[in-house]
């Protein structure tokens, strides 16, 4: 184990990343975020996948980033398995014979996970590892000499203890807001809460089926027979996201001549989400299960807007039904659909929801918080690094 020079005093992270910028997503704005706030402290190398649009290597004040990793995220799970493991390993390798040592602060998701874990359990580097959702097996979380465990809320940090993660190895916060400069809140003009027009719905989903847009899809036909029946207004639903699903959610929609509902895919930056979102009245999700706490919840607080959701993972801990939301049991399409009239019929709930989701966000925890506890771990970790006392067991 080649140790870090006496004079190396910021500690060198290498930050396995599923996505980054340019690419959207909720990785991508955790990691990303974590880098602005820390960058100056700390000399962070980006492991993430390939984008069309970017550089596979490049240097962005101070960090470099590496776009070499196969973006696989919607492959079947056996092209996955059997292509992460010898690419990641052999781009790890190489990374750690030209930066290394350095400290390993990555997401636990799937075979990129297991593998990243089980490189630095060979070579000794110190791990942390991010846990989001509630879709990995205990064996991908388990794998590895981890250091720490980042959990994405108390039902996170819970799976996390019943698998046998010793509460003092959890560092635990809720979902942050992505850390937007007030002046481009402020240039995004909200859609005014009553106005003559259709009323648009927002879904922010990866299309997986733990996301369960499927399901929103089915309640889009019980709305469309409901408004014909009951009358109400129009109702329109865009659906921002990509994945495996995609040509099932197609199919649907055209057997069932869903001709107010759009599959947007991606879009081209953050900005022009926010910008979606700000122009939308209602956010909606339809997760089944696996959920940590949705970030696009706390987006779409920022600018008032309303939110149904589901009751998957833990979705409860940030929406209170009848409160700052509505929250409904999973896979019960009935439900999402008499919900999701309600709510198009009544601008004024529709505001007292959405300004009671405002104020949930005051007295939030902050990424200046979150940073600041990570960066004490990086460098508790460094300094054993520089000391030689690593590897060593982890804390309990």
């Amino acid at each position: 184990m080649v140790m870090p020079a006496e004079d190396e005093d910021r500690p060198r992270v290498l930050l396995g990343a599923p996505t980054y910028k340019p690419r959207a997503g909720g990785s991508t704005t955790y990691f990303s975020t974590l880098v602005d706030k820390l960058k100056g402290k700390v000399e962070f190398l980006v492991y993430s996948t390939v984008h069309p649009e970017a550089p596979r290597e490049e240097e962005e004040d101070g960090v470099k980033i590496y776009r070499i990793q196969p973006f696989l995220i919607d492959s079947p799970k056996i092209v996955r398995y059997l292509i992460l493991p010898p690419v990641t390993w052999i781009q790890l390798r190489r990374l750690w014979k030209s930066h290394g040592p350095f400290i390993i602060h990555a997401h636990a998701c799937g075979a990129y996970g297991y593998i990243i874990s089980a490189f630095a359990e060979r070579v000794g580097a110190p791990l942390i590892k991010e846990v989001q959702d509630l879709s990995d097996p205990a064996y991908n979380i388990l794998k590895g000499n981890s250091f720490r465990y980042v959990a994405t809320g108390k039902t996170i940090e819970k799976r996390l203890m019943e698998i046998g993660i010793e509460k003092g190895r959890i560092i635990t916060y809720p979902s942050l807001n992505p850390d937007i400069p007030e002046e481009i809140i402020e240039s995004i003009k909200p859609r005014p809460y009553r106005h003559p027009g259709k009323v648009k719905l927002l879904c922010v989903s990866a299309l997986r089926p733990y996301k369960g847009v499927d399901i929103l899809l089915e309640a889009m036909v019980r709305v469309n027979k409901i408004i014909k029946k009951e009358g109400g207004p129009e109702v329109e639903l865009t659906i921002i996201g990509e994945g495996g699903m995609r040509p099932q959610l197609e199919r649907f929609i055209e057997e069932h001549h869903l001709d107010n509902v759009h599959l947007r895919g991606f879009v081209d930056s953050y900005f022009e989400l926010l910008k979606i979102m700000a122009n939308s009245d209602i956010l909606v999700l339809s997760s089944v299960s696996a959920e940590g706490n949705p970030r696009v919840i706390l987006e779409a607080w920022q600018f008032s807007r309303p939110v149904i959701a589901t009751a998957a993972g833990g979705t409860p801990e940030l929406v209170r039904s009848g409160e700052n939301g509505v929250l409904l049991p999973v896979k019960n399409p009935e439900a999402l659909a008499r919900a999701i009239v309600d709510l198009a019929r009544n601008p004024e709930e529709r505001e007292r929801l959405g300004r009671a989701g405002r104020e949930t966000l005051k007295g939030w925890p902050t990424w200046d918080d979150l940073a600041r506890d990570i960066y004490s771990v990086y460098s508790e970790l460094w300094k054993a690094l520089k000391r030689g006392e690593w590897p060593r067991k982890p804390p309990r």
